[in-house]
């Protein structure tokens, strides 16, 4: 059963083939402040500008939906904002959120 979003609008949503190496979002857009990421298995992630995911980041299991704070695009269209790289077999659904 899908839940209602009541306190942010979804700016953009992309999901990440993860396997044994990283794999990288692209850039949270202008406006967003908020990352949701949700994963069809476990994984664990890094968060910044070019990052890498390591065994070392935080772990998201299948059965969670985690929220994010995030240093958006400073203009739009532009690609300076965080990132989300993850590691783990795993589709990871990155949906970036604005308040």
């Amino acid at each position: 059963m899908a839940y209602q979003n009541n306190f942010y609008r979804i700016i953009s949503s992309e999901n990440l083939s993860s396997s044994g190496t990283s794999a990288q979002s692209g850039a949270a857009p202008f406006g967003a402040s908020v990352a949701r990421i949700a994963t069809s298995a476990n994984v664990n992630i890094v968060i910044g500008t070019n990052p890498t995911a390591t065994a070392a980041g935080a772990l998201i299991a299948p059965a969670d939906s985690t929220y994010f704070v995030v240093t958006p695009a400073s203009s739009a269209g532009g690609t300076n904002g965080d990132k989300i790289a993850s590691i783990g077999t795993a589709t990871v659904n990155v949906t970036w959120l604005g308040g």
